[in-house]
Protein backbone atom coordinates (compact mmCIF):
# COMPACT_ATOMS: atom_id res chain seq x y z
CA UNK A 1 0.00 0.00 0.00
CA UNK A 2 2.84 2.41 0.82
CA UNK A 3 4.50 1.70 -2.52
CA UNK A 4 1.28 2.35 -4.47
CA UNK A 5 0.89 5.85 -2.93
CA UNK A 6 4.50 6.83 -3.64
CA UNK A 7 4.07 7.26 -7.45
CA UNK A 8 0.96 9.37 -6.86
CA UNK A 9 2.94 11.54 -4.44
CA UNK A 10 5.68 11.98 -7.05
CA UNK A 11 3.12 12.86 -9.69
CA UNK A 12 1.51 15.46 -7.43
CA UNK A 13 4.90 16.89 -6.49
CA UNK A 14 5.86 17.12 -10.16
CA UNK A 15 2.61 18.90 -11.03
CA UNK A 16 3.14 21.33 -8.17
CA UNK A 17 6.68 22.10 -9.33
CA UNK A 18 5.51 22.62 -12.90
CA UNK A 19 2.73 24.95 -11.73
CA UNK A 20 5.12 26.96 -9.56
CA UNK A 21 7.65 27.14 -12.35
CA UNK A 22 4.93 28.31 -14.73
CA UNK A 23 3.87 31.15 -12.41
CA UNK A 24 7.51 32.15 -11.93
CA UNK A 25 7.99 32.24 -15.70
CA UNK A 26 4.82 34.33 -16.09
CA UNK A 27 6.01 36.82 -13.46
CA UNK A 28 9.44 37.02 -15.06
CA UNK A 29 7.86 37.65 -18.46
CA UNK A 30 5.70 40.47 -17.09
CA UNK A 31 8.77 41.92 -15.37
CA UNK A 32 10.61 41.92 -18.72
CA UNK A 33 7.74 43.91 -20.24
CA UNK A 34 7.83 46.35 -17.32
CA UNK A 35 11.58 46.84 -17.69
CA UNK A 36 11.33 47.24 -21.47
CA UNK A 37 8.80 50.07 -21.09
CA UNK A 38 10.89 51.61 -18.33
CA UNK A 39 14.06 51.45 -20.41
CA UNK A 40 12.39 53.03 -23.45
CA UNK A 41 10.98 55.94 -21.44
CA UNK A 42 14.07 56.33 -19.26
CA UNK A 43 16.25 56.63 -22.34
CA UNK A 44 14.29 59.80 -23.18
CA UNK A 45 14.63 61.42 -19.73
CA UNK A 46 17.50 63.69 -20.70
CA UNK A 47 15.70 64.68 -23.87
CA UNK A 48 12.53 65.46 -21.89
CA UNK A 49 14.50 67.80 -19.63
CA UNK A 50 16.19 69.41 -22.65
CA UNK A 51 12.85 70.01 -24.33
CA UNK A 52 11.43 71.42 -21.11
CA UNK A 53 14.29 73.91 -20.95
CA UNK A 54 13.73 74.95 -24.59
CA UNK A 55 10.00 75.35 -24.00
CA UNK A 56 10.59 77.40 -20.86
CA UNK A 57 13.11 79.61 -22.69
CA UNK A 58 10.51 80.24 -25.39
CA UNK A 59 7.94 81.06 -22.71
CA UNK A 60 10.07 83.95 -21.54
CA UNK A 61 10.17 85.55 -24.98
CA UNK A 62 6.61 84.97 -26.24
CA UNK A 63 4.02 87.74 -26.16
CA UNK A 64 1.12 85.87 -27.77
CA UNK A 65 -1.11 84.63 -24.93
CA UNK A 66 -2.46 81.62 -26.87
CA UNK A 67 1.06 80.44 -27.70
CA UNK A 68 2.17 81.15 -24.15
CA UNK A 69 -0.67 78.98 -22.79
CA UNK A 70 0.25 76.18 -25.20
CA UNK A 71 3.91 76.34 -24.20
CA UNK A 72 2.96 76.34 -20.52
CA UNK A 73 0.75 73.27 -20.99
CA UNK A 74 3.55 71.41 -22.76
CA UNK A 75 6.03 72.41 -20.07
CA UNK A 76 3.69 70.94 -17.48
CA UNK A 77 3.37 67.71 -19.50
CA UNK A 78 7.15 67.41 -19.75
CA UNK A 79 7.51 68.04 -16.01
CA UNK A 80 4.79 65.46 -15.31
CA UNK A 81 6.53 62.86 -17.48
CA UNK A 82 9.80 63.38 -15.63
CA UNK A 83 8.13 63.37 -12.20
CA UNK A 84 6.10 60.23 -12.92
CA UNK A 85 9.25 58.37 -13.98
CA UNK A 86 11.08 59.38 -10.81
CA UNK A 87 8.09 58.47 -8.65
CA UNK A 88 7.67 55.12 -10.38
CA UNK A 89 11.35 54.22 -9.99
CA UNK A 90 11.24 55.20 -6.32
CA UNK A 91 8.30 52.91 -5.51
CA UNK A 92 9.16 49.92 -7.74
CA UNK A 93 10.54 46.82 -6.05
CA UNK A 94 11.50 43.63 -7.81
CA UNK A 95 9.16 41.00 -6.37
CA UNK A 96 9.95 37.51 -5.25
CA UNK A 97 8.86 35.55 -8.32
CA UNK A 98 8.02 32.52 -6.21
CA UNK A 99 5.11 34.22 -4.42
CA UNK A 100 1.52 34.03 -5.58
CA UNK A 101 1.28 37.82 -5.67
CA UNK A 102 4.26 38.49 -7.98
CA UNK A 103 2.29 38.42 -11.23
CA UNK A 104 -0.48 40.64 -9.83
CA UNK A 105 2.07 43.14 -8.52
CA UNK A 106 3.90 43.18 -11.84
CA UNK A 107 0.67 43.65 -13.80
CA UNK A 108 -0.03 46.72 -11.65
CA UNK A 109 3.50 47.97 -12.30
CA UNK A 110 3.01 47.38 -16.02
CA UNK A 111 -0.09 49.59 -15.95
CA UNK A 112 1.82 52.31 -14.11
CA UNK A 113 4.88 52.24 -16.36
CA UNK A 114 2.68 52.17 -19.48
CA UNK A 115 1.18 55.45 -18.25
CA UNK A 116 4.66 56.90 -17.70
CA UNK A 117 5.74 55.68 -21.14
CA UNK A 118 2.69 57.15 -22.83
CA UNK A 119 2.97 60.55 -21.15
CA UNK A 120 6.69 60.69 -21.88
CA UNK A 121 6.29 60.10 -25.60
CA UNK A 122 3.16 62.27 -25.89
CA UNK A 123 4.91 65.20 -24.23
CA UNK A 124 7.97 64.77 -26.47
CA UNK A 125 5.77 64.75 -29.56
CA UNK A 126 3.92 67.88 -28.45
CA UNK A 127 7.12 69.72 -27.58
CA UNK A 128 8.82 68.80 -30.85
CA UNK A 129 5.77 69.92 -32.83
CA UNK A 130 5.50 73.32 -31.21
CA UNK A 131 9.25 73.94 -31.35
CA UNK A 132 9.31 72.96 -35.04
CA UNK A 133 6.46 75.35 -35.83
CA UNK A 134 8.15 78.21 -34.01
CA UNK A 135 11.44 78.10 -35.92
Amino acid sequence: MYIAKFPIFLLMLSLLLVACNSSINKAEQIDKEVMQKHDEAMAKSGYVLSLKQKINNKLDSVGDSFLKDSLQAISVKLYTADRLMLDWMHQYQTPNYETDTAAAYLNLQLEKINKVHSITFESIKAAEAILKNEK
